[in-house]
């Protein structure tokens, strides 16, 4: 018969193990889900794909279905929210994006979208702009702006 104290041992390892498994799935899934669009409660759209968005974000589509002028807004270049967005949706780097955006200018005259602070301003940004669209973690959204879903 084992000791009290190698079952111990053993409850203690099969807890450390469950703890690990469930520390590493939580944080699996804050890393699936960091962020969801936002737009104007106003904009009808439905649902956007991961391409539609990129496009959205690189100034290549302008104009929502509905006629309204599309204003991306980004995060400011430092938040981890703009490099996980840059990374999952723009399929680029921050860096890479700034490259683009210097390229752009000086070929097309086109400016990147605004950039904001915070969650905050992001929200009365988008809450304020017909056309706007953005990104904020799932936690932040409000009422006073709609979540699209996207794929």
């Amino acid at each position: 018969r084992r000791s009290s104290s190698s079952d111990f041992r053993v409850a203690r390892r099969v807890l450390t193990a469950a703890l690990i498994v469930l520390m590493w799935t939580g944080h699996a899934s804050t890393e699936i889900i960091p962020f969801v669009v936002i737009v104007n409660n106003a904009n009808p759209v439905k649902s956007l794909t991961t391409i539609e968005l990129r496009r959205i974000f690189m100034k290549q589509s302008r104009m929502w279905r509905h006629g309204e002028p599309m204003v991306p807004v980004d995060w400011d270049s430092t938040h981890y929210l703009r490099a996980v967005f840059s990374r999952d949706v723009m399929d680029r780097s921050v860096r890479e994006m700034q490259d683009y955006w210097v390229q752009q200018s000086m070929t097309q005259g086109l400016t990147p979208p605004s950039t904001q602070r915070s969650a905050r301003a992001v929200l009365r940004f988008v809450a304020s702009v017909p056309g706007a669209i953005s990104y904020v973690p799932p936690s932040e959204v409000d009422e006073t702006v709609r979540v699209v879903p996207f794929k």
